[in-house]
């Protein structure tokens, strides 16, 4: 008998270890997480924040190697349409190994105005490369169908609006911007309609529980998609605090308070 019992615990056990993991495989925790409108997680951060920002330490791979600082704001334009302005900026740092001396590698500004919190109407990005002497300047409207672009090395022009509207051109019709993304990404994109490609742009924010700082605690989650390929992923406390950006390829924000100002990534 106790051997039948043990058989029929044994099955229990299998099934829901596998159940666990297939949901785990396959709708991993955020994706489980309630959906809620961006806005809200946007108003929850303006109300928390006095100055309305706060900086982050940048990481790569347990690594510190910078900062960065980010704002939000509000604003109703003339349309009644409400829109919310986020800006950022930072730098990036190398450390040299012969003297452990830090030099900046890079610093970068960025802005984007988003259209009820959730469709980007335009987007701004400069960087600045001291050690190569190189820089670049972005600007992108969603009412024009190619963005103003200046890479320079130098007095030397490495690529022009010009070039965009060459590798833009590739795509056809409403497919030409996700064409200029997803070369930047490293890959064509696949054939859809104008509402998909709407879809895709636009940003999404769930609710739910996760590890937190070593802690369970409940939490917000805004991805924004990047280059057609890519997503960031910026993590708010139930208080409207930003905890964590994930960026890709290992590289992450994270809020020194909230994390107690740890040297490494846990």
């Amino acid at each position: 008998m106790i051997w039948r019992v043990a058989a029929v615990l044994a099955v229990i056990f299998w099934a829901v270890m596998s159940g666990l993991l297939v949901r785990d495989v396959y709708f991993p925790e955020a994706s489980r997480f309630a959906i809620i409108p961006p806005r809200m997680v946007m108003d929850l951060f303006l109300r928390q924040s006095e100055t309305f920002g706060c900086t982050l330490h940048l990481y790569h791979q347990r690594e510190k190697i910078g900062h960065a600082n980010l704002q939000v704001n509000r604003r109703i334009k003339q349309d009644h349409e409400t829109v919310y302005d986020l800006i950022a900026h930072g730098t990036v740092e190398q450390v040299a190994p012969e003297d452990q001396v830090r030099s900046i590698m890079a610093t970068w500004n960025l802005a984007c105005t988003l259209a009820d919190g959730e469709r980007w109407q335009n987007l701004a990005i400069k960087g600045s490369f001291p050690q190569r002497d190189a820089s670049m300047h972005l600007n992108w409207s969603e009412t024009e169908p190619v963005p103003e672009v200046l890479v320079k090395q130098g007095e030397r022009v490495l690529m022009n609006s010009q070039d965009v509207k060459l590798l833009m051109g590739m795509g056809a019709g409403q497919d030409r911007a996700l064409a200029m993304l997803s070369l930047m990404g490293g890959s064509m994109p696949k054939s859809s309609t104008q509402s998909d490609n709407k879809d895709t742009m636009k940003l999404q924010a769930r609710e739910g529980m996760m590890v937190l700082a070593g802690r369970q605690r409940k939490c917000f989650i805004l991805s924004m998609p990047i280059m057609g390929m890519y997503e960031v992923k910026m993590i708010f406390t139930e208080a409207g605090e930003l905890a964590r950006i994930d960026l890709p390829d290992d590289y992450v924000l994270l809020e020194p308070t909230i994390h107690g100002l740890q040297d490494a990534v846990h």
